[in-house]
């Protein structure tokens, strides 16, 4: 088992972002920084001008393209996510602008990439009005307006010199327009015809001539992977199979052979395969990367030559622990019985999926497990939920489904049975998905039983035997929504269950109990997700996961992948006991990577020996020990503390910090991000 690093720590790979209440941390499902959604479409870019490729990933499903600065090296990449790159294309919304297919080039030659994205609306020129350091966009709409008028809703771009005259061609492949378009899986060929400086392009099949329709789909990327002077063409497609075409021609007058020996080594289970061509590890050669339909990103390095290039399955980059398909849920519960929380989730063919936590309670590191529920089967969008039914001490299942029924699967001892009895009168229509909570605060599980209706929202009483029966006066005041997702949770810590809902258009709606345990009264608090976006189907499970007492929250999406958000809500300390605490701690900074500030919290424990006169002492090192501030220096009471060290005047780079209490020391590091 492979110690995981604390949620707090992900020291050089953690993406941030901040949703008012909640902190998005990406790396947690994400361990190489990089997310993506279904129909991923990489591509690598030197956009800050480091010396090192970073990367975009374009999608069909999502509404904007999302930027990844590789914080590592040419050698060694390691993505962070940045918000800020492409904020500006989509600050007006996102109606008119493209988010499907990427592609950068240098298009007038001034030293700077530009940024091409096809899509729905054809395709949208960016222009870079900044430097090579530094981009700033300004959008073309007239560039490829004619261009535009003949390539239909779903065109990949792709740019090379084919015909080696000093500017760059274009080829479009073409997919399945909304409308009428091009035939799928045929390419078109625009020569340019202008200058490196001012180019313009014209239609001319003939730098593709020979290329036929690859069925459906066409995603072409050229790269010179032979390294003979000219280039070479990889073309990816709605098949499980993508084709290599070689250059037997010349740089000025290509001749595209099918030979297919270096991409057969790919996988052929995933389909809608989309390529790019980039050296990402840095050994003076081109490896593979392709996005597939599930948003799976796959690396394949090229261990063979310049000359002659063979490709191996790179596992290293891209982890992304996700569900295999899509409609993925979130249940919480300890599964293997190793003390801390494990999950599990649905999906829309009605399978049960294992997430095991090889971690710990405080430091999770979730393990996508396939053998422990393979045989249950809810038949299609699987709610499943983790609950001891039956109180006999270990871990139940009941799921909702497609058609609205509860499925229910009694654990004895590992082995899951079937009971078609307890839950067999209950129907909720369409989309069922169970919570269970003891709302009336009697020793039994009730049951809020979500649906496809957003007039549909059932609350079923435990008459303490498992006989369910309607009671909606205790929802009275909360509005369902469509294809509710309920989970409960004590969020503002008053000791009472409150309601989250998840909804199919991925809205999270909070309802507060203001009422008792026993007697429950719902107010509906639209600020607390405000900032938290979900794309589509959010359903939420809460616990604390860095044992800051307070409940953290995990969201299966629809695309199949889960998101996981710390909890920075602010509460109330009239409402939490004093605690002291037991020993001494000192925690991982948050936020980090941070810049310019971050928050340190460590802990003094109280002793029943009188408390001698040395000082708390922390302090701030660089990376070759140097002292570089003392932020705490005084005598404390025992207790936690939290302090924040402002870091403006410092450059970026690593940091420990040292926290040293009589005959306590601890040292951790940081990193400063600028």
């Amino acid at each position: 088992m492979r110690p995981f690093l604390s949620i707090l720590l992900f020291l050089f790979l953690t993406s941030i972002t901040f949703s008012q209440n909640w902190i998005k941390i990406d790396s947690v499902f994400s361990p190489f920084g990089v997310t993506a959604q279904n129909f991923s479409a990489p591509e690598y870019c030197d956009l800050d001008g480091d010396g090192d490729l970073d990367l975009i990933v374009a999608s069909l499903s999502a509404d904007r393209i999302e930027y990844f600065v590789n914080k590592g090296t040419s050698s060694a990449p390691l993505f962070r996510k940045d918000t800020d790159m492409f904020s500006s294309i989509y600050a007006n919304g996102t109606q008119y602008t493209n988010s499907d297919y990427a592609s950068t080039l240098d298009i007038d030659h001034d030293g700077d990439f530009d940024l091409v994205i096809g899509g729905f609306n054809g395709l949208h020129l960016y222009w870079n009005g900044g430097d090579s350091l530094e981009a700033v966009w300004f959008r073309d709409t007239v560039f490829f307006s004619t261009i535009n008028a003949v390539i239909g809703t779903d065109s990949r771009p792709a740019f090379a010199d084919l015909d080696n005259d000093g500017d760059d061609d274009l080829v479009i492949g073409i997919g399945e327009s909304l409308f009428e378009g091009p035939t799928p899986g045929v390419s078109l060929g625009f020569r340019n015809n202008g200058t490196p400086t001012v180019p313009s392009y014209i239609a001319d099949n003939t730098l593709i001539s020979g290329i036929p329709d690859i069925g459906l789909n066409a995603y072409p990327a050229f790269k010179d992977w032979d390294s003979d002077g000219d280039f070479d063409l990889v073309m990816g497609r709605d098949l499980l199979t993508m084709i290599y075409y070689k250059n037997t021609g010349t740089a000025a007058a290509p001749v595209w052979t099918n030979t297919g020996g270096i991409v057969s080594e790919v996988e052929a289970t995933t389909y809608w395969k989309i390529p790019t061509l980039a050296d990402l590890d840095g050994d003076g050669d081109f490896d593979l990367t392709y996005g597939t339909s599930d948003g799976t990103i796959y690396f394949y390095k090229n261990i063979g030559t310049k000359t002659a290039p063979q490709l191996q399955l790179f596992t290293g980059y891209f982890q992304i622990i996700r569900t295999d398909g899509n409609a993925a849920t979130v249940s919480l519960g300890d599964v293997d019985k190793d003390g801390d929380l494990d999950f599990i989730s649905g999906d829309w063919l009605g399978r049960i999926q294992y997430f095991r936590n090889d971690g710990d309670a405080t430091h999770p590191n979730f393990k996508k497990t396939t053998a422990t529920f393979t045989s249950l089967d809810a038949g299609s969008y699987s709610t499943p939920k983790l609950v001891d039914i039956d109180k006999d001490g270990d871990l139940d299942i009941v799921s909702g489904e497609l058609f609205g029924t509860l499925l229910l699967w009694i654990n004895n001892n590992g082995i899951f049975t079937q009971n078609a009895t307890i839950f067999s009168g209950i129907d909720a229509g369409y989309r069922s998905a169970p919570a269970f909570v003891d709302i009336d605060n009697d020793g039994n599980l009730d049951m809020l039983l979500g649906a496809e209706e957003s007039s549909t929202l059932t609350f079923y009483v435990n008459n303490g035997n498992n006989v369910f029966s309607v009671e909606n006066g205790f929802i009275e005041g909360i509005t369902s929504a469509y294809v509710s997702y309920p989970s409960f949770v004590d969020l503002d810590k008053d000791g009472d269950f409150d309601l989250v809902l998840g909804t199919g258009f991925g809205d999270l709606y909070y309802y507060e109990n203001t009422g008792s345990k026993t007697s429950p009264s719902w107010k509906r608090n639209d600020t607390i997700f405000a900032k938290v976006d979900i794309r589509q189907a959010a359903t939420p499970a809460f616990a604390d996961f860095d044992g800051d007492g307070k409940a953290d929250m995990i969201v299966g999406e629809y695309n199949g992948n889960f998101s996981f958000f710390k909890n920075l809500t602010a509460t109330s300390v009239e409402k939490l006991p004093p605690t002291i605490p037991y020993g001494f701690s000192l925690e991982q900074n948050f936020p980090n990577p941070f810049n310019p500030s971050t928050t340190i919290t460590f802990s003094i424990p109280s002793s029943p020996l009188p408390m001698r006169e040395e000082r708390t002492q922390l302090k701030i090192f660089d990376l070759l020990g140097r002292e570089v501030t003392t932020v705490v220096k005084e005598h404390l009471d025992p207790g936690s503390y939290s302090v924040t060290w402002h870091a403006h005047n410092n450059p970026s780079g690593i940091y420990f910090y040292r926290l040293q209490s009589g005959d306590y020391t601890k040292t951790k590091r940081m990193l400063l991000l600028k």
